[in-house]
């Protein structure tokens, strides 16, 4: 598959990578077209677009907001693993998922990924046991489709949150990832969500 990665930061680079070792031709959507990032091809922000079956949203959520206006975003589908900057120490009174869902109203955006850190979102491996990630979006089978995707990266509990109004909740764990980090001094954790046995 086509898929266009935005963001050559920390989070766009880990999912460029592990997208691109899994036979996906992966390329960078950057402000200016550059040298290759770790084998990936960095190309500006319109040439990725029109290279991209899939988008990759790797960027804050004020970056993308003023990235993908015009750009030719019809018809595809938007992976958001963003968050709001703001978000981090201010209440969040638009969600950065349900706010690219109403700019693109013709791209089918699926909010995935947000919670977890660079370093595990390609290599859940790195936690023994099932955890959880999270997957909203309007589009019941674009959500499937990003399932899909995950469990092809070796997520083994992709739990589905119906439509982009779960946003509020995923977005809001941003804070909690935070403290976290500065208790458990680590990248590596997550949630995992048990259930009662059905």
């Amino acid at each position: 598959m086509k898929i266009a990665v935005f963001g050559t930061g920390e989070v766009g680079t880990a999912m460029a990578t592990r997208l691109q070792s899994l036979g996906h031709d992966v390329v960078f959507g950057s402000r200016e077209a550059g040298p290759d990032k770790e084998g990936v091809p960095v190309l500006s922000h319109a040439d990725a677009a029109r290279h991209g079956e899939w988008i990759v949203n790797a960027m804050h959520g004020e970056h993308a907001m003023k990235t993908f206006p015009g750009l030719p975003l019809e018809g595809k589908l938007l992976i958001d693993q963003g968050n709001w900057q703001s978000a981090i120490d201010g209440p969040i009174t638009e969600t950065l998922g349900e706010s690219l869902q109403r700019l693109l109203p013709q791209t089918r955006v699926v909010k995935a990924m947000n919670f977890v850190s660079a370093a595990l979102m390609g290599h859940p491996e790195k936690l023994e046991g099932k955890h959880t990630v999270f997957v909203a979006g309007n589009d019941a089978a674009a959500r499937a489709e990003v399932t899909q995707l995950l469990e092809s990266i070796g997520w083994q509990d992709v739990l589905d949150l119906g439509d982009l109004s779960a946003c509020r909740a995923m977005e809001s764990m941003g804070p909690l990832w935070i403290r976290l980090n500065s208790v458990l001094d680590t990248v590596l954790f997550d949630i995992q969500v048990v259930r009662k046995p059905s």
